[in-house]
């Protein structure tokens, strides 16, 4: 196997994928099932009590005997690429699930890229390269996973069950000390009590039982201690080093190197187990035995439009998304569009993101461009009402609000008040261009550009479109769509919102006859300072969007809407109570909210929301 390079690094050198959204997963077993998690616990009401799920799986699953992960391949196993680059397809071993089969793409031509598939093609920006499933077969006892350094979680099912979420560190160090049942962490630690409440510390060297794990259960920012749940083998003392993690692994994962490394799992006997790997970048497998391609948990497929919460963004976690709890419970096949920061009118300008209307419906003046130029220069030009206007030269790696800003200024674009919004074009795929109210109007591009070229690959048709199920002669199917209410949306006025969601409820009627859509309100409150509790403006923002949502085709007599705050002015909202999971408000749920990500819930959090919206959308279908 050829030594890694990086051949991932964009311009400005920066491979973050924003730690805060990047939950590429790796998903092991049977399509996106997670019945350890969901199904064993009824959905609860807002009000309730929770107690977090247990992080060890059921006796039943068939967990590997040891799971490590370091840079050497197992000797003697047969490599699967992801992508076969002499075929140029995706390999045939694998079957691909969670965007449309069109759109497993390359991940790029050089090594070790051009190994890899992807969903790029689908809905990837500035801070994620969207998710895709691999599912197969493995007959054997040893399987590595091949890790290419873009990913930083693993989340693991075996045989259709979760077995555990393995990441990225939070924070390392070397102790000041420690005893029986606490751990006294560096001085450079956080200074907020709670801070790393429910995440696990494991011993990495020094003093201690190498690899030890316990939760933390409590931590004062002022000594620095953080008790565990239950006594070390050996106390830890100055010369202990430790890291702060999501999960129990005995590993982590060091997610944005551009490096090839492997997880190795090995069994005590050989069997037929069901793989998943759900991720953004999958790179392939080594194997002994066979391995072949397997069917996903469900032919119920679901869309999801949403925003950070969908997308994953929670901590500490130790369970999968959002997405793939609530749709497991409901039995459906997730495809996430997800995209952290946006809303029905919010587009996130900063990640390169595009709001709900442009993901859903975007007007028929959208292009998709790529550029793979290394040097030089390109301009645009615009057609509109007979007349042409073009941008300065612009360099061939002007950023997409360099472009957004040299086609809003051009004369034709400005005179009929028109505008341009340019997302995504990250890893190796085509920026966005989307044109507003210039009806008619075409583009052209001249160039003068070294080391590639930059053209119009056609008409970009939103993210949903691509996704729709399809017969083998190209009829679309039924699927179920789920637009989530976001409170990203919150510097614009209700008559905003509810134009917004009234202009997405009759594209959808227009553009997808066979879904089945649902519309929710605003899911997530998560803030340290909100107390939870229903007002007035929180129910006039949920009846704008339901006001969208009753132009929707009726599901089961009723409109497809599931109210948030139906508890009513003065109720409790999902999550509620001051505090976050430092420190938790008495009688309340906002254990639930975490500190380390703001406004955003904990991993128990994202599944109490997961429970609590399946109860609602079961209901609503009943």
């Amino acid at each position: 196997m050829k030594p890694p390079i990086r051949d991932d690094v964009p311009p400005n050198g920066t491979l973050d994928f924003n730690r805060e959204r990047r939950d590429l997963l790796i998903a092991l077993s049977g399509g996106i099932s997670l019945p350890l998690l969901v199904s064993s616990r009824p959905a609860v009401a807002a009000s309730s009590s929770f107690s977090p799920p247990q992080s060890t799986p059921a006796a039943s699953v068939d967990t590997p005997s040891t799971l490590t992960f370091n840079s050497t391949v197992t000797p003697g196993l047969k490599t699967q690429y992801a992508y076969l680059n002499s075929a140029a397809k995706p390999n045939p071993v694998f079957a691909f699930y969670g965007t449309a089969n069109s759109l497993v793409t390359q991940c790029g031509p050089a090594y070790p890229r051009e190994n890899m598939v992807s969903a790029d093609l689908s809905n990837s920006d500035t801070l994620s390269p969207a998710t895709i499933y691999a599912s197969f077969y493995h007959t054997g006892t040893t399987l590595d996973i091949i890790q290419y350094g873009l990913s930083d979680t693993v989340t693991l099912y075996i045989d259709d069950s979760f077995v555990a979420r393995c990441g990225g560190l939070l924070v390392g160090g070397t102790a000041q000390g420690g005893m029986a049942t606490d751990i006294t962490f560096a001085t450079s630690s956080s200074k907020v009590s709670g801070y790393y409440n429910e995440y696990y510390v494991r011993i990495t060297g020094g003093t201690g039982v190498l690899n030890e794990v316990r939760q933390i259960t409590s931590y004062s920012g002022s000594t620095f201690v953080a008790t565990v749940t239950s006594p070390w083998t050996t106390a830890p003392d100055s010369t202990t080093q430790y890291v702060i993690q999501n999960g129990t692994q005995p590993f982590v994962l060091d997610g944005s190197t551009g490096s090839i490394k492997y997880l190795h799992l090995v069994w005590g006997q050989s069997a037929q187990r069901k793989i998943t790997i759900e991720q953004g970048i999958f790179a392939g497998i080594a194997s002994d035995g066979t391995i072949a391609p397997a069917p996903p948990w469900s032919t119920i497929p679901l869309l999801v439009v949403g925003d950070s919460f969908w997308e994953g963004s929670a901590s500490p976690v130790n369970v999968p998304r959002l997405i793939d709890t609530f749709a497991q419970s409901m039995g459906w096949l997730p495809t996430n569009l997800g995209q952290g920061g946006t809303g029905y009118i919010n587009r996130y300008q900063a990640g390169s993101r595009l709001n709900f209307q442009d993901r859903i419906a975007p007007p028929n003046e959208s292009w998709r461009v790529m550029n793979t130029a290394t040097g030089g220069t390109y301009s645009i030009s615009v057609t509109l009402n007979g007349v042409t206007s073009t941008t300065a030269a612009l360099p061939y790696n002007a950023s997409q609000a360099s472009v957004a800003s040299a086609l809003n200024t051009l004369a034709n674009v400005a005179a009929v008040s028109g505008y341009f919004y340019v997302a995504r074009g990250d890893f190796a795929t085509p920026r966005i261009y989307i044109g507003h109210g210039i009806t008619g109007a075409t583009i052209a591009l001249s160039t003068a550009l070294t080391g590639g070229t930059i053209s119009v690959l056609g008409n970009y048709a939103g993210d949903v479109a691509p996704n729709v199920p399809t017969d083998t002669t190209g009829n679309a199917l039924p699927f179920y769509l789920l637009i989530a209410g976001s409170g990203n949306d919150s510097a614009y006025t209700d008559a905003q919102v509810k134009a917004a969601a009234t202009y997405v409820a009759q594209q959808i009627v227009q553009r997808f006859p066979t879904a089945k859509t649902i519309f929710t309100g605003v899911i997530g409150d998560c803030a340290a300072t909100s107390s939870g509790v229903i007002g007035a403006s929180d129910l006039s923002r949920n009846a704008a969007i339901a006001a969208g949502a009753a132009l929707l085709p009726r599901v089961g007599g009723k409109t497809p809407f599931v109210d948030t705050y139906a508890n009513g002015l003065g109720g409790h909202k999902i999550i509620y109570g001051l505090g976050t999971v430092a420190n938790p408000q008495a009688n309340t749920n906002s254990n639930l909210k975490s500190i380390t990500i703001p406004s955003h819930p904990t991993g128990p959090g994202s599944q109490f929301i997961s429970n609590w919206l399946v109860t609602q959308v079961k209901a609503l279908l009943s």
